[in-house]
């Protein structure tokens, strides 16, 4: 069976990214994109009155430390893609704000 492409949302901090993926793919998106949120809003927390750019910098370093470290039982291999996209997407962002 051919792994279709699937048009998805994610919800980042409040906006909305459009994403086409494999279908097969769906999951762990989701699951990547709750797993920035949860970390942005722990971050924002200690960072308050901090610039959005701080917050998403330890935000990064805090999932790229854990995709490294191997210390959630995860492929590191495939982590560290996710996090580029999401990376990618976080900077279009901060571009876009600005």
């Amino acid at each position: 069976m051919e792994d279709r492409e699937l048009g998805i949302n994610l919800i980042i901090d409040g906006t909305s990214y459009p994403l086409t993926i494999k279908a097969s793919e769906e999951p762990s998106y989701r699951q990547a994109a709750r797993i920035v949120n949860d970390t942005l809003s722990r971050y924002k927390d200690l960072f308050s009155g901090e610039g959005g750019v701080r917050v998403m910098t330890m935000v990064a370093l805090d999932i790229a430390f854990h995709a490294v470290s191997g210390s959630d039982g995860v492929n590191s291999i495939e982590v560290r893609r996710k996090i580029g996209e999401l990376s990618r997407l976080i900077d279009n962002t901060l571009k876009a704000k600005n």
